[in-house]
């Protein structure tokens, strides 16, 4: 089976989730990009969905949180055995703790706010990725 493929058997990856990172599921608002290049990982600012139906980029975390939603995303890569490219990793908060909801397997609708702000963008990163261009950093130019 694809990536693409076990990605939609949503069940499935809360079941594993669940079991392997001990996290709830929780259908959520908010997105940890995350750029896997053939180096490694790169942790994008987290993406959320505003009351108004459109995407903000950054929306601020603290380190408590983040630590362990960079956690799931490598735990979730692994288990995947994701090649470079970006993931979307969904989830919800609920008093600071992460419920996981998705793996989005390329920049989706989200990625829209990293447009204007973050050098490179989602879309330009996903496409150096699949051409196994080199990625060193990814930078916030503009706060919202």
């Amino acid at each position: 089976m694809d990536l693409a493929s076990t990605c939609q058997q949503t069940d499935r990856l809360r079941v594993w989730v669940k079991a392997n990172c001990s996290l709830d599921s929780k259908e959520g608002n908010y997105w940890l990009p995350i750029v896997l290049t053939a180096r490694g990982p790169l942790y994008a600012e987290v993406i959320v969905k505003q009351a108004d139906g459109s995407y903000r980029q950054p929306y601020p975390l603290p380190d408590r949180v983040k630590q362990p939603l960079f956690a799931l995303g490598r735990q979730l890569l692994t288990y995947l055995e994701a090649t470079p490219a970006v993931y979307l990793i969904q989830f919800a908060l609920a008093d600071e703790q992460i419920c996981f909801d998705r793996v989005i397997p390329y920049p989706g609708e989200p990625a829209i706010a990293s447009r204007g702000v973050q050098e490179p963008d989602l879309y330009t990163c996903h496409w150096l990725c699949l051409e196994r261009q080199p990625l060193y950093d990814l930078i916030i130019r503009n706060s919202q």
